[in-house]
């Protein structure tokens, strides 16, 4: 019985916070109970089932049910493991941030490129959590479109593309981080399934990614009731969001830049004094209080995907590595960004904004993007609540048109079109600077230094984003070589050089191995043979 409530009160924590999307006015809290208590009683990725049949076959009677479970594979993307992760993944081996004396040992192993399969932080279990209510809703939203007569086949599309895109989201980042990895695309709902799955190819996933995307992108809604939800869920053009980042991953240049320009190119009819007027959907914040906008009120007018996070669920992977106020985070960056003009120039806003000047006591330079808004030279003030997390934002999309149109390079066009996107962000970001005192086409008049300044500009401007690492991934493979990279995450160490050079230098080495505990329970896994170190891995 202690278990139970154990378990009980865990639940109602994880399901609360569901109650910030307007509709959940709709949904019937102890059936929601029943069905996540059956989802969460086992810790292992292919491990999460049901007690039994029946309470899934009584679950799905209505709509509401199927948005119940929509809505928990949002709220299982804002659990502490999903988003430690998105950060650790995607910022952590990177150039940008070190690991802080107050960091975990896993962390800062991580960021010594002593990466072991028994480190946390190799474990997918969180995504394939979600993975799994989404191959729920799939597999039940057309049984209740049978039993409900007001769910109709619309709504069971519109639904079916909500979870399509996230479970592609989600190994959209596994692939990128582990490279082979299960493609599982049916629940596990019952103790007699087999639970045993192996990896398929980064391009057998792609494809499968590409595919649901697709599809989604015809059934998603294009808006929802408020301008917080369709920020906050996924819409037709967050899918085209993702479509564009898999495709410039995929090197599939020409769809990269169609899907970009749907993005940019987007307009939204307003009406003003008896008249509409046309705007730009995802139109820049112009003025210097862009970095507050975006990232302290969040659901700013560039934004186009970014989880929702508020006081009864807390975004405690940015509080925790990013830090708060008077207290420096699990992780800073580093002093070579943070001082000269390395990445940031001394009149860019960006450095600033992002990065908590002066540096500490202890010499340590805390991120303060999330953080809360700057008042003036050296004044920070941190926000009482917490911070949303960003997918996807316009200057992304733009800086990924800038990236495919420099792989084209069909002609001078394509460059000079390159420059003008980078331009466009680093000029918003530097307003003193005189008129015409941009970046200069001559200085970068040919497709590799173009490529190196398109790759700059992203840092700069999606620093401290989940972003870095997985550009310097996608830029290696393009390459077939980790030379570039080890150039450039070699600036944050001082110690062990050689050692971390060698190791990095494998393109195997650029992916994290497989948990140990998954190797056990799973026959049918390989692990990455960069960490192999025995070929009789114990199983049971």
């Amino acid at each position: 019985m202690k278990k139970i409530n154990r378990i009980s009160a865990q639940l109602a924590s994880f399901l609360k916070p569901l109650k910030n999307f307007k509709n959940l006015k709709l949904l019937k809290i102890p059936t929601i109970l029943t069905i996540i208590f059956a989802l969460s009683s086992c810790s292992d990725y292919l491990d999460v089932r049901p007690e039994n049949q029946i309470l899934l076959d009584d679950f799905w009677q209505k709509g509401s049910d199927v948005e119940a479970v929509v809505l928990a594979c949002y709220r299982a993307m804002q659990e502490d493991a999903f988003m430690y992760r998105l950060i650790t993944w995607g910022e952590l081996r990177s150039d940008n941030v070190i690991a802080a004396g107050s960091a975990g040992d896993a962390e800062k192993q991580i960021n010594n490129v002593n990466i072991l399969a028994t480190n946390g932080n190799c474990s997918w279990a969180s995504f394939y959590m979600v993975i799994n209510y989404c191959n729920l809703v799939l597999k039940y939203a057309p049984v209740v479109v049978e039993r409900d007569p007001n769910f109709t086949e619309s709504d069971r599309q519109a639904k079916e593309a909500e979870v399509l895109a996230i479970r592609s989201l989600c190994y959209f980042y596994l692939v990128r981080t582990f490279r082979d990895v299960p493609l599982v695309l049916e629940a596990t709902i019952s103790d007699d399934q087999v639970l045993f799955v192996p990896q398929s190819s980064p391009e057998e996933v792609l494809k499968k990614i590409t595919e649901d995307l697709l599809q989604a992108e015809t059934w998603a809604m294009s808006s929802y009731a408020t301008p917080r939800d369709t920020k906050g869920r996924i819409t037709k053009d967050a899918i085209r969001a993702i479509l564009a980042d898999v495709y410039l991953w995929k090197q599939e240049y020409t769809a990269c830049i169609d899907y970009c320009d749907k993005l940019i190119n987007a307009t939204t009819t307003l009406g003003f004094a008896g008249t509409t007027v046309e705007r730009p959907k995802y139109e820049l914040i112009e003025d210097d209080l862009f970095s507050f906008d975006i990232f302290d009120n969040g659901n700013a007018s560039e934004s186009i995907f970014e989880l929702q996070f508020s006081s009864e669920k807390w975004n405690a992977a940015v509080y925790d590595f990013y830090g708060h106020s008077g207290t420096i985070g699990q992780m800073t960056t580093t002093a070579l960004y943070a001082e000269g003009e390395t990445l940031y120039k001394t009149a860019d806003m960006r450095k600033v904004d992002y990065i908590r000047f002066p540096k500490s006591d202890g010499g340590e330079y805390p991120i303060f993007k999330y953080m809360g808004s700057r008042m003036g030279e050296n004044a920070y003030l941190y926000k009482a609540t917490t911070a949303n997390w960003i997918f996807y934002r316009i200057t992304d999309v733009m800086l990924m048109k800038a990236e495919a149109l420099v792989q084209l390079n069909r002609s001078e066009t394509d460059l000079k079109e390159a420059l003008h996107i980078v331009n466009t962000t680093y000029v918003r970001a530097n307003p003193s600077q005189l008129e015409g005192d941009t970046i200069k086409y001559e200085e970068n008049a040919n497709a590799v230094s173009m490529e190196k300044l398109v790759l700059l500009e992203r840092q700069r401007e999606l620093i401290f984003e989940g972003k870095r690492w997985f550009d310097l991934v996608r830029h290696s493979e393009r390459k077939n070589s980790t030379g570039e990279l080890v150039d450039y995450v070699m600036t944050k160490y001082t110690a062990n050089q050689s050692t971390i050079r060698s190791k990095l230098s494998v393109m195997n080495a650029l992916y994290l191995p497989i948990h140990a505990d998954e190797l056990k329970v799973n026959p049918l896994l390989k692990q990455n043979p960069y960490y192999q170190t025995s070929s009789t891995i114990e199983k049971n």
